[in-house]
């Protein structure tokens, strides 16, 4: 899907569902844009590559993907492991089985996703949602990617500002 394929599809549903939870509409984006590739990658209605733990009691879906982890002691993690490989700038890649939730609707998986940002752990985010780079440099920071924060702030803001030129 071509950015403004993306953006035609999905930011109708992104911005209504900001207008009720106060998160930047250009953040929330980016962030789906970032995570599936521009929709290519997304894992049925769930926009962020959200996953499905012990804790989920929705529906899911088995998929193989890769993760970056800094050791290689995350195996136990997944329900199957194909390989685990040491990059050359120290982390580890992981070829992996994991379990991702699986939403009826991209409304849904949004609403999920801003119960997610709205945790005890990404408080000190929600100060700068109206700003897409500190709110994402935040986030990051308190652990909701394996980015460098800094670098993950800078790409969301280069795609946000790609997705507002459209």
């Amino acid at each position: 899907m071509r950015p403004a394929e993306f953006k035609r599809t999905y930011y109708p549903a992104i911005e209504r569902v900001c207008a009720r939870t106060g998160l930047n509409p250009l953040f929330v984006a980016a962030q789906a844009a970032l995570e599936t590739g521009w929709g290519e990658r997304a894992i049925g209605c769930n926009l962020f590559g959200i996953t499905a733990g012990d804790k989920w009691t929705g529906k899911r879906q088995r998929v193989r993907t890769t993760e970056y982890f800094p050791d290689d002691r995350q195996a136990e993690r997944f329900p199957k492991v194909y390989s685990i490989v040491r990059m050359r700038d120290g982390r580890w890649r992981y070829d992996v089985e994991r379990d991702f939730r699986d939403y009826d609707s991209v409304e849904e998986c949004l609403e999920d996703h801003f119960r997610i940002l709205s945790a005890e752990r990404y408080r000190r985010a929600m100060d700068y949602r109206d700003d897409v780079k500190r709110f994402a440099y935040e986030v990051a920071k308190a652990g909701y990617c394996t980015a460098q924060p800094e670098v993950y702030a800078e790409t969301i803001g280069k795609v946000a500002a790609m997705i507002s030129e459209l």
